[in-house]
């Protein structure tokens, strides 16, 4: 029987321009309320130290109703969000003691002043957003042509809605239609409102026939190996993926910046003040988009380097490495990664990814030296591999069902030798258009796309190592 996988998407929609000044009154009314109604919760949370249950909420529930003048329903909502800000918080905490327990030196100044803030520690002046469930209101469809989709909410006065007309472009629309429309919240930013549309849809699970094991980089943004049961890999079961045209475009902003920064021309900066974070977003949405076309009938486990930016802390004699690490957006590949696959029901999963360069693939011994940053030498087994490569056979390792059955377990051999073995015997590249690592100008992200085929041919030129 063929599961499928649930996929929890939330689309933000803006209100419509046609939105009266009347409404936009009774929509700020409302959510300043609601802010209210969040901040008394959390205030009660702090004060008697509530765990968040059914009881503890029926214990104040009369109280905050009177204070706020809010309907039974959003008063429960506001419990919800007050509820959820106070778990993060001792989440946060309790991690956050478990390292101060056990660190010393310098890392311990770095970690006292990264202490985690309460709920509401800088005030109540920013508007926290309440998920309103069909209890409050819905989103639906309209018979009005202006606008094809409404939300209909709950006022402050009891037994009248209001209908604020949506504005959705083509991508809401095909979102919207997938799957069921389970609650939403109305958010202010910047002076505008927007509806965020919680969509839930299944989509058909792949059958899995393969593991293909992604390790995340700071010069390399993807090495993958794909490995399949009692199968050697193939060419081109290996790739290395570089950034080499998001750090083009990020470090061509950057100058630009700089120059108005210098000439001291503030209008121009103000317009392009979040351009750099949705151009880094763009290139690794992209980068997402490309592991998950690529990884049809794969279970796809990818490398979590956990906290490692916290660990580069200031005054390690590491600056360059701080430097490269402040501009690594690791977390957000995993989840965009995560997304992509899920939309197209491949599985996922996000391991900690700790000694697995350091780790020799072959025998599992880690007396190993990295010969500079991208070769790995084993000194039991005299391996010489691609230390990125090693890292994504590692991490998928941990979720195949037999031990690894490698070429390199008969014969001590470069990676490069390995290669050329099996680009002799391996079948036509695809024809699809991640699966080819030449450039076109039709597709742009194939730039930054390598086989390893390719990519590994720098280790062929290393092969004077074994000789020293």
């Amino acid at each position: 029987m063929m599961f499928g996988l649930q996929v929890v998407k939330t689309v933000k929609i803006p209100i419509h321009y046609a939105l009266t000044k009347r409404k936009l009154s009774i929509l700020d009314k409302l959510t300043a309320r609601t802010r209210y109604g969040v901040w008394l919760w959390s205030k009660i949370f702090e004060d008697h130290k509530l765990k968040g249950t059914y009881a503890d909420r029926a214990r104040f529930y009369e109280q905050v109703k009177a204070e706020s003048g809010l309907p039974s329903a959003m008063v429960q909502c506001c419990f919800d969000s007050a509820n959820w800000m106070w778990k993060g918080y001792r989440r946060e905490y309790g991690e956050w003691e478990r390292k101060l327990r056990r660190v010393k030196g310098k890392w311990l100044e770095k970690l006292l002043e990264r202490q985690p803030r309460k709920p509401y520690s800088k005030g109540i002046g920013r508007k926290v957003s309440v998920w309103f469930d069909y209890r409050i209101g819905t989103v639906e469809k309209s018979g009005i042509r202006l606008c094809p989709y409404v939300a209909r909410v709950s006022t402050l006065r009891k037994g009248v809605k209001l209908t604020v007309p949506l504005n959705p472009a083509k991508y809401h629309l095909d979102l919207l239609s997938k799957g069921k429309l389970k609650s939403f919240q109305i958010v202010k930013r910047d002076g505008r409102y927007f509806v965020h549309v919680k969509v839930e849809y299944e989509v058909p699970n792949q059958p899995v026939h393969a593991v293909r094991g992604i390790d995340l980089g700071v010069k390399r943004s993807i090495a993958s190996v794909t490995l399949r049961p009692k199968q050697p890999p193939r060419s081109r079961d290996f790739w290395i993926i570089r950034d080499g045209l998001k750090r083009d475009s990020l470090n061509r902003l950057n100058r630009r910046i700089a120059v108005l920064q210098q000439v001291r021309k503030w209008e121009p900066l103000k317009r392009i003040r979040r351009k750099r974070a949705h151009t880094a977003e763009y290139f690794d949405r992209i980068l997402a988009k490309a592991v998950a076309d690529t990884s049809s009938g794969c279970f796809v486990a990818i490398g979590y380097p956990k906290r490692i930016k916290y660990e580069s802390y200031k005054g390690n004699n590491k600056a360059f490495l701080r430097r490269l690490l402040a501009r690594w957006s690791y977390g957000r590949i995993i989840r965009y990664t995560q997304e992509e696959c899920t939309e197209r029901g491949i599985q996922t999963e996000a391991l900690k990814e700790q000694w697995s360069s350091m780790t020799c693939h072959r025998c599992g011994s880690r007396n190993t030296e990295r010969v500079g940053q991208s070769l790995l030498h084993c000194w039991n087994c005299e391996l010489w591999y691609n230390a990125d490569l090693n890292a994504a056979i590692n991490i998928e390792s941990c979720f195949l069902a037999t031990p690894l059955t490698r070429w390199a377990a008969v014969d001590s051999a470069y990676a490069g030798d390995e290669q050329a073995r099996e680009i002799a015997a391996c079948e036509p590249r695809s024809s699809h258009p991640f699966m080819d690592g030449s450039k076109s100008r039709r597709h742009p992200h194939r730039c930054f796309i390598r086989s390893s085929s390719r990519a590994l041919r720098s280790v062929e030129s290393d092969k004077y190592h074994q000789r020293i």
